[in-house]
This record gives structure tokens, C-alpha cells and sequence, in this order.
């Protein structure tokens, strides 16, 4: 998994978590099923460690095949999250 500088929206600091698909076995998948999962991570900025946070995963069926478009996939929807776009999702409580 990798997780990314942060990018700062709206008082919310945002890092992109993009991680590997993983498969139970070799031959189990398509080879257009590999790619990247992602989540986003949100905490107040300048919270630190003692500030709370929150993962948000996205439930995708297909992986993105590409991490920099993943990378901004995590990023956007982040965004969508704090704009109240996303329905079942809050960051009132942080």
C-alpha cells in the first residue's frame, strides 16, 4: 500500500491510500482485474497523531489500472466527502 503526501481541502487534510488488488490465487482473476483499490484517509489539518480520522474505501467491481489516475480518484472523492456528495459518509464529528 502506498499512502501520499496529503492534500489540504477545506480544513480537512486528505491522503490517498492506493493499494495492489489482492487475489487468493494466480489464475483466480482476469488480467483486466488487476489494478489499484483505494481509500481515502481525512483528519482535520494540523491534527496530528491526537486528532481523529477516518477511512473512507471505495467499493469499486473493476480496479484502476493506472495509480496516478487512482492517486486522483482517492483525492476526488475525498473532496465529494467533504461536500456532503457521498450519501452514508460524514466528517461532522472530526
Amino acid at each position: 500500500m502506498s499512502t501520499l503526501e496529503p492534500s489540504i481541502y477545506k480544513g480537512f487534510e486528505l491522503y490517498p491510500l492506493v493499494f495492489s488488488r489482492a487475489f487468493p490465487r494466480f489464475d483466480a482473476h482476469s488480467r483486466y482485474a488487476e489494478g489499484y483499490d483505494i481509500a481515502v484517509r481525512i483528519c482535520r489539518a494540523g491534527a496530528g497523531e491526537r486528532g481523529g480520522s477516518r477511512v473512507f474505501r471505495l467499493q469499486l467491481e473493476d480496479s484502476v489500472p493506472d495509480f496516478g489516475v487512482a492517486r486522483r480518484i482517492a483525492y476526488q472523492r475525498g473532496r465529494d466527502i467533504i461536500d456532503g456528495k457521498v450519501d452514508g459518509t460524514s466528517v461532522a464529528d472530526l
